[in-house]
């Protein structure tokens, strides 16, 4: 877990006192503090604000993408304004949860990412589905008949917070094509960023909060 606020710190640490399903195995207050523990172990899932002095959240998610790209990465926020959702989602973030969230919902949030689900705490869902939701009821996303069988594996690739390298890999394509194929898809669903295909995704069942 990486916050710069200790009271965050031992806040969500005590979440972990007396549970058996997953274990807080550091902390730290800096970039520097936490890549030097990286070179000695690397966690699961990474807890990582996204305001930090120095380097922000989403800077060092994207070095962690492309140095620990198994690492599964939730940012923590006071702020759920849509410009940040949209960074975390572009950085490799596949969960977002405000930093008041209850004890419950934080592991419910936990054991849905440790899955390879994406979840955003219930107090961001608003911001995040509110001018989507109404896009779709006046059919500004057009029917999801229209794309192919490859395109909607590329979504839920993408919805999972992977990498144009890491969707090449998982479908033996090139990311040049990766790419292609997004753009593809970007233009049949009149999506414009990276957070409406992943909003798209989850409302249309090919991920979920």
């Amino acid at each position: 877990m990486v916050d710069d606020h200790k009271i965050i710190i031992d806040g969500i640490s005590s979440y972990f006192i007396g549970t058996a399903d997953f274990e807080l195995i550091g902390s730290a207050s800096s970039s520097q503090k936490l890549f030097d523990d990286l070179k000695i172990i690397q966690p699961d899932i990474l807890l990582l604000d996204i305001k930090l002095p120095g380097l922000s959240g989403i800077q060092i998610a994207k070095i962690i993408k492309k140095e620990y790209p198994k690492i599964k990465i939730i940012f923590l926020s006071a702020n759920v304004d849509e410009t940040y959702l949209n960074e975390a989602i572009s950085a490799g973030g596949v969960g977002y949860f405000v930093k008041d969230i209850e004890e419950e919902e934080f592991f419910i949030g936990l054991k849905k990412i440790s899955i390879g689900e994406n979840y955003f705490s219930k107090g961001i869902q608003s911001t995040l589905f509110g001018s989507f939701s109404k896009n779709i009821s006046e059919n500004k996303v057009q029917n999801k008949d229209n794309l192919s069988n490859r395109e909607i594996e590329i979504i839920k690739l993408f919805a999972e917070g992977l990498s144009f390298k890491e969707i090449a890999s998982k479908t033996n394509i090139s990311s040049r094509t990766v790419e292609t194929h997004k753009k593809n898809i970007m233009k049949k669903l009149n999506l414009k960023t990276t957070i409406d295909l992943v909003k798209y995704a989850i409302l249309n069942g090919y991920s979920s909060l």
